[in-house]
């Protein structure tokens, strides 16, 4: 009876539940999200949700990285590495808003990024994009 109220107020199949699983996001946290700017509580509208924080989360990291070697490019302390990682921030245009897609369909659910981009994210960013899998309970695929 409970899984039947739970899968008819989310709008979902049985097996369809098991994607929150492995999900590290707080669920209470998002449902009150939802509910305070008046989205519909469905299993694909909180998927959605989780995606979008997890990738607002690495854009956040990314931008500060940015902004912390653009200063030490302006005071002339940065260092080789530093410079090389901004370069490649820079040459690839890295912004996670573009580059992180995702596809929510039930089962049928994908987080992707761009794969022109994905392993200079897993190089540079691996503890974030770590945490975004972690966060949102998917692995981050190629997106073509």
């Amino acid at each position: 009876m409970r899984n039947d109220l739970i899968r008819a107020v989310l709008d979902c199949g049985e097996d369809d539940l098991d994607i929150l699983d492995d999900s590290g996001a707080n669920m209470f946290e998002v449902i009150w999200q939802m509910r305070s700017v008046g989205l519909e509580i469905t299993l694909n509208g909180i998927v959605e949700e989780i995606f979008k924080e997890g990738i607002f989360r690495i854009d956040k990291a990314v931008k500060s990285e940015k902004t912390r070697l653009e200063a030490e490019e302006r005071e002339g302390v940065l260092t080789e590495a530093g410079y090389e990682r901004l370069e490649a921030m820079r040459l690839y245009g890295l912004n996670p808003r573009r580059d992180f897609t995702y596809y929510v369909n039930c089962l049928d659910t994908h987080l992707y990024c761009d794969s022109r981009k994905k392993g200079l994210y897993e190089e540079m960013f691996e503890q974030e994009m770590q945490e975004l899998a972690d966060y949102t309970g998917f692995n981050i695929m190629e997106a073509y």
